[in-house]
């Protein structure tokens, strides 16, 4: 009964069965096999009937200058001969479909056959390889550890590596080592069956350069289906246009410090002044400030340079400018509006807290003197702003009380007048 269930099973399976004796040339090497039994599979399969083949040797039924051909021989051989299980494709111009055979030792020279219709995925393989070759992107199949299944000739025209260089090896190996942490990071989403839109890593060429490589990868369980863009050159305009903005950058600053600036003694200057000192006024009033402002300029300046020349009158100006920056506070607004004439905004400051200021800038320039040109002196007219007061009306009262300064003998400090 058993045998039964056994011979029923052999027959009636969905899977094409057959089994064969080996026959052997003078060398004791495989050239031929007698079909012993053929299941109705089969017979679908391969388009015969088991009287016409039963009893009569592959060639006989299948003659031979077929596809795969030489491997038939070689793994039957192989089969036969080691006693081992093993496979390969055949493709007979007269079954006109691509069989993947099992072939598996059952005794000593008699071997049972597997067969699986692969014509579907030798198609799809040839429509993909067909699309590999025409595609100008870079594609790819690999498995969700990084190793190249099925590249394109693009790798090649893009990396300089020839296709079968690729097939087998892994991906992370090409990678650039500052790359590495995030690039496994995308495999594991990968591995996680999560679509990666965009991934850029700098990938390694055949002559050992690098190309930064943008990427766009599909998992679909154990495999990874990926296009890819050599974007190398993009990125290095990207990276030239952001080195460029950041030198522009700099140089508008140097530009716009230089606009602001005095060129001799560093301080703001008159432009800073029209331009800048409104907004700092405002910033006073939204906090319910006073302010303060001190204009003075040195006494008889005209004959230092008379006298010493103008880079000695320079030496002054840089002179004053740094006794001043000394006793002022970092929080002042300090400037030179040409000149001998300086200015000096003062927030959170009153009238008396500037006249203080002043004084004691007065008596310092009186006591240090300068090397070359002696004693210096110095004339000052303090004001205070009055509630919303723009800056040049403060500056017209604090410059009229510079102007009774120097009227009433110079070396002073005068107060506007309310």
């Amino acid at each position: 009964m058993k045998e039964q269930y056994l011979k029923e099973f052999f027959e009636k399976s969905p899977t094409a069965y057959s089994y064969h004796r080996a026959i052997m040339d003078k060398q004791g090497i495989l050239c031929d096999y007698e079909f012993l039994a053929v299941n109705q599979a089969y017979e679908t399969m391969m388009g015969v009937k088991a009287a016409d083949v039963i009893d009569k040797s592959f060639y006989e039924v299948f003659p031979g200058g077929w596809e795969g051909e030489s491997q038939w021989k070689e793994t039957f051989n192989n089969a036969v001969m080691s006693q081992k299980a093993t496979q390969f494709d055949m493709n007979h111009y007269s079954i006109q479909k691509w069989i993947r055979v099992k072939v598996f030792p059952l005794h000593e020279h008699i071997f049972g056959c597997i067969y699986i219709d692969v014509t579907k995925e030798y198609m799809l393989d040839k429509e993909i390889e067909g699309f590999l070759k025409v595609n100008l992107d870079m594609l790819c199949v690999a498995t969700t550890d990084g190793q190249f299944l099925k590249i394109n000739k693009q790798f090649e025209h893009v990396l300089g590596y020839k296709v079968e260089e690729l097939l087998g090896e892994s991906f992370v190996s090409l990678v650039h080592t500052d790359d590495v942490p995030s690039t496994l990071a995308v495999m594991k989403d990968l591995e996680d069956q999560k679509e990666i839109l965009s991934f850029v890593n700098r990938v390694r060429c055949k002559d050992g350069s690098y190309k930064y490589i943008d990427w766009r990868s599909q998992p679909n369980g154990k495999y990874i289906y990926a296009s890819a863009r050599d974007i190398t050159e993009k990125r290095i305009a990207e990276k030239n246009l952001i080195q460029l903005n950041k030198t522009l950058e700099k140089k508008n600053k140097v530009l716009k410090n230089l606009a602001i600036t005095d060129e001799l003694t560093g301080l703001y200057n008159r432009h800073f002044i029209e331009q800048r000192i409104k907004e700092k006024l405002e910033r006073a009033d939204a906090s319910h400030e006073p302010v303060s402002i001190i204009i003075f300029d040195l006494d008889h300046f005209k004959r230092v340079n008379d006298t010493w020349g103008h880079p000695v009158g320079d030496e002054v100006l840089k002179h004053t400018a740094e006794i001043t920056r000394s006793i002022i506070r970092k929080s002042d607004i300090f400037a030179r509006l040409g000149g001998e004439e300086f200015v000096i905004l003062m927030r959170r400051s009153t009238i008396d807290d500037a006249v203080v200021v002043a004084e004691k800038l007065r008596k310092v320039i009186e006591d240090s003197g300068h090397s070359i040109a002696g004693k210096l002196t110095a004339s000052f007219g303090v004001a205070e702003r009055r509630g919303f007061e723009s800056f040049y009306s403060l500056y017209r009262r604090a410059d009229e009380a510079l102007y009774r300064a120097k009227k009433g003998g110079r070396n002073r400090v005068v107060r506007s007048r309310t």
